[in-house]
């Protein structure tokens, strides 16, 4: 029962954390910019590796023997991306929201790791 709730949590946040990425996308077409120039590959990381998170959650929150590693990959995807803009010396107004959902990805995906499936 217990991760299952922590696969919901790591879905919803997984899950907004892909929205974010893609109504950025969504802004600058709707501006008239091609969908080439909006999806930049710092924002096709971060929506594919927030997608790759919340298909793990979802896996994990159905049980699936694997779930939580493919929940993994997508957080460590999602950690290389906030380390990647951490190391590159951009404002942290820029990467903040990355570095706390990579923190909170790392929290829920490690429960998920380490809590035995029951």
């Amino acid at each position: 029962m217990i991760r299952r709730v922590i696969a919901g949590v790591l879905i919803l946040v997984a899950g907004w954390l892909a929205w974010q990425g893609l109504q950025g996308v969504l802004v600058l077409t709707s501006r008239g910019s091609p969908l080439a120039q909006a999806l930049d590959p710092i924002v096709a990381v971060r929506i594919g590796a927030a997608s790759l998170a919340l298909v793990g959650g979802l896996l994990a929150a159905a049980s699936v023997r694997f779930g939580a590693v493919v929940a993994l990959l997508g957080t460590l995807l999602f950690t290389l991306l906030a380390g990647a803009f951490i190391a590159s010396g951009t404002d942290s107004s820029l990467w903040m929201d990355e570095v706390i959902g990579a923190g909170v990805l790392l929290v829920l995906t490690g429960s998920l790791l380490f809590l035995k499936r029951g």
